[in-house]
């Protein structure tokens, strides 16, 4: 597949269902997300977790509790990236930029995927960090939550990033 057709293939696909992932799937995008760009080549300032069975249905009770809806969307894997660098705006694209290689691996796959901001509005809660093996100078960045799409239904990407070209 071409790059530009994973691109165009990547899509927020918030209906995902529990069927477990293939194994080699999963390894697969988690070898693609070690290969995202990260500020000064720090990757010992980065570390994914990633929940599936028990352990990411206790968090989806969490997401429940604490913010009324289960922002896993369902998926049968939840991504979770914490980071302890030295600034806010570093650990953020660092983030970001993971995430978005998790992203794109899962749409090669064909597995849907979410890039969740909405995690860090869990970042006190005692069982998810527990589960996370949260340590004390880390910060939850974001999550992806993957799963096989249960419904194709995404929404409507026909805007376009507003682009100035100055010569």
């Amino acid at each position: 597949m071409e790059f530009k057709e994973v691109v165009y293939k990547r899509r927020s696909n918030r209906f995902l269902s529990d069927k477990p992932l293939k194994q080699e799937d999963l390894d697969y995008i988690l070898e693609i997300a070690q290969r995202a760009p990260v500020g000064m080549g720090k990757y010992e300032w980065t570390r994914l977790v990633l929940l599936e069975g028990d352990a990411l249905k206790r968090v989806q009770q969490e997401f429940v509790k604490e913010i009324g809806k289960d922002v896993s969307y369902g998926g049968s894997a939840l991504i979770y990236i914490l980071h302890k660098g030295a600034s806010e705006a570093i650990d953020n694209l660092d983030g970001g930029a993971i995430a978005e290689h998790i992203c794109l691996a899962a749409a090669e796959k064909d597995i849907g995927n979410v890039f969740l901001w909405s995690v860090t509005r869990t970042k006190e809660n005692k069982v998810i960090n527990d589960l996370l093996q949260k340590q004390e100078d880390e910060k939850i960045i974001a999550a992806v939550t993957l799963g096989y799409k249960a419904s194709e239904e995404v929404r409507d990407i026909s805007h376009k990033i507003e682009i100035l070209k100055v010569k």
